[in-house]
């Protein structure tokens, strides 16, 4: 899961670009990782998890997904991954 481990390094930066300041002027930057983001989404994970529900495009979305799967594995996972994620933007709004 290369792409995927490339969007989790550079996640930080995209949430700065959403805060704004000097930093929005990442905005090229921050659009090549959502890029990166739904391509992880339809190939690594549909891989791995299965095909992605009709509306869910991002690995984020995903993750919401996972949450509400009936496999503990899976719950287990987006639950780890969600840490994370809140850890890079405590607000949720990822």
């Amino acid at each position: 899961m290369i792409l995927t481990g490339i969007v989790a390094l550079l996640y930080p930066l995209v949430i700065q670009y959403k805060k704004g300041g000097l930093l929005s002027l990442l905005k090229g930057f921050a659009l090549l990782v959502l890029l990166l983001d739904i391509v992880a989404c339809y190939t690594e994970w549909w891989l791995v998890f299965g095909k992605p529900p009709k509306g869910v495009h991002t690995i984020t979305a995903y993750i919401n997904y996972l949450k509400t799967s009936d496999q503990e594995a899976k719950r287990k996972l987006a639950e780890g991954v969600q840490i994370f994620l809140d850890a890079c933007e405590p607000d949720g709004k990822h």
